[in-house]
């Protein structure tokens, strides 16, 4: 693991103390195995070190979902005003392109990242006002419209809503949506695709496994022959990047904000720049 995820890491743990500190043994007991944790995972992914990090918070603090009021208030700010953002786009000159990029600003609500900003909406509306860094979504529309099937990874609640109306606009007659198959951090499960009804536009899989990624390797055999029969994979977010960026197959396309430095230099924009790449062979 890179140095710089080991520096964010050690903030997550921080984070995690902080938000479930009242009992202090609990917290030192956490601090110390977290901290080993981190000490020890020099060959594991950083998506892995964060999925060992949080299944011994929810071990020790005794709490499953981890961030279920932060995903809640996420869900409910943005879908209470879906109708709104469905008219920007359906008005604008170019609606595919609004909702792509608004698929792409959710995924500032990441605290995973900690990119989350105070004012969410404020955000929103500014980011609209930025240009991608890296924009190739006119190849990405090209190939899903030749498509027959679509695989979309999800990334984070709040995020799914946009993620919504991006799949609606895209109208493809075949496309699956996917959830990860617990809860971890803020990503999306079930629960947030039954909040936004997702299912009302596409079908919605679980991927089998708690990574806040899609690490192939220990996803279920459903999505693991999705993703190698589909035509085009969207992968939201840094997360998922992480997990596929040295993946070698056609049509993998990455929709995300770089949410650090060393993500932004891989793939050669700024942190907090907005992104559409294709990952090619």
């Amino acid at each position: 693991m890179n140095s710089e995820c080991l520096v964010c890491q050690a903030k997550t743990i921080n984070h995690i103390a902080n938000k479930f500190g009242s009992d202090k043994k609990a917290t030192a007991k956490f601090k110390e195995e977290a901290n080993y944790i981190v000490a020890n995972s020099q060959s594991l992914s950083t998506p892995y070190s964060g999925l060992l990090l949080h299944r011994l918070a929810k071990r020790i603090f005794k709490t499953e979902n981890l961030y279920a009021n932060e995903k809640l208030k996420a869900n409910k700010l943005l879908h209470l005003n879906y109708s709104y953002w469905k008219s920007l786009v359906s008005n604008s000159d170019n609606p595919m392109h609004v909702a792509a990029k608004l698929a792409v600003i959710g995924n500032i609500i990441d605290y995973g990242a900690h990119s989350v900003p105070d004012d969410i909406l404020s955000e929103i509306n500014h980011l609209l006002e930025k240009e991608f860094a890296l924009n190739e979504s006119e190849e990405m529309f090209e190939a899903i419209n030749n498509a027959k099937t679509v695989l979309y990874l999800g990334d984070n609640a709040g995020e799914i809503v946009f993620d919504k109306l991006f799949i609606e606009t895209l109208n493809h007659p075949n496309l699956t949506f996917v959830v990860r198959g617990e809860p971890i951090i803020n990503d999306v499960t079930y629960e947030d695709s039954h909040f936004v009804q997702m299912e009302d536009v596409c079908k919605v899989i679980s991927n089998g496994h708690d990574a806040p990624s899609t690490l192939l390797e220990n996803c279920s055999s459903e999505l693991q022959k999705l993703y190698r029969d589909a035509d085009v994979v969207i992968s939201k977010g840094q997360g998922n990047l992480e997990g596929l960026l040295d993946e070698k197959r056609n049509k993998l396309f990455f929709m995300l904000m770089a949410k650090c430095d060393l993500i932004a230099g891989k793939l050669g924009v700024k942190k907090k720049d907005l992104v559409i790449k294709q990952n090619k062979k």
